[in-house]
C-alpha cells in the first residue's frame, strides 16, 4: 500500500467528520436548548475541522496536478467566509434576542441584523468571480465553471420540484438561505466527481 493510497481518503475523513460534527453540534444545542453564547462555544470545534480538511483538500489536489495560486487563494478566502457566516449568524440571532427581550421586537435595527449572515456569503459569490478571473489552467477553470453549473443546476431542480411539492400543500415552504448551502453541497458533490474523473 503507497502513501498516496493512505493520503487519497483522508479529505473525505475530514469532510465526513466536519458534516458529522457541525450537525451533531447543531442538534446537540437545540435538544438542551443551549443559549446563543454557549452554541457558539459548542459549535467551534467542528468549525475549526474546516482548516485540516482544506489542508488536505489541498494536498490532493496537488497530487493531482490540480493546485494553483488561484486555488489556494479561493481556499483562503472560502475559509474566511465560512467563519464570517458562523460569527455573524449568531451575533444575529443573539442580537435578536437581546431586542426581542428589551421590547423592541419591531426595531428597525432587526434589519440590519437580518442581513448580517448574508453579507459572507455575497463575499463568497465575490470570491467564485474573482477565481474564475485569476485562474490561468484553463482546464482548472473549466472544471470550476462546469461544477457551479452543476450545483446550480441542483439548486433549481430541488427548488422548482419543492415549491411544487409546497404549492400542494405536501412539504412545508423551505425558507431561502436554504439555497446556499444546496449550492455547497452540489459544488461538493461536483468536486468530488471531477477529482474521481481526473484519476
Amino acid at each position: 500500500m503507497t502513501s498516496e493510497t493512505l493520503q487519497a481518503p483522508q479529505p473525505r475523513l475530514w469532510a465526513v467528520a466536519f458534516c458529522v460534527g457541525m450537525i451533531g453540534t447543531g442538534l446537540l444545542a437545540r435538544y438542551f436548548q443551549f443559549g446563543t453564547i454557549v452554541s457558539m462555544v459548542v459549535m467551534l470545534p467542528p468549525m475549526l475541522l474546516l482548516i485540516p480538511l482544506v489542508r488536505s483538500t489541498e494536498r490532493a489536489q496537488a497530487q493531482d496536478g490540480a493546485l494553483s495560486r488561484a486555488v489556494r487563494r479561493y481556499n483562503r478566502r472560502s475559509m474566511i467566509w465560512s467563519f464570517a457566516y458562523a460569527l455573524l449568524l449568531f451575533a444575529a440571532i443573539g442580537g435578536r434576542k437581546a431586542l426581542v427581550s428589551h421590547g423592541m421586537a419591531d426595531s428597525p435595527v432587526l434589519w440590519v441584523l437580518a442581513v448580517l449572515p448574508a453579507l459572507p456569503l455575497l463575499y463568497l459569490l465575490w470570491a467564485m468571480g474573482r477565481y474564475l478571473a485569476e485562474e490561468q489552467d484553463e482546464y482548472l477553470r473549466m472544471r470550476a465553471v462546469n461544477s457551479a453549473l452543476f450545483a446550480t443546476g441542483l439548486l433549481l431542480a430541488i427548488a422548482t420540484i419543492w415549491g411544487f411539492l409546497g404549492t400542494f400543500r405536501l412539504v412545508p415552504q423551505a425558507p431561502g438561505w436554504a439555497a446556499v448551502p444546496i449550492w455547497a453541497i452540489g459544488m461538493g458533490l461536483a468536486n468530488v466527481y471531477n477529482r474521481r474523473k481526473d484519476q
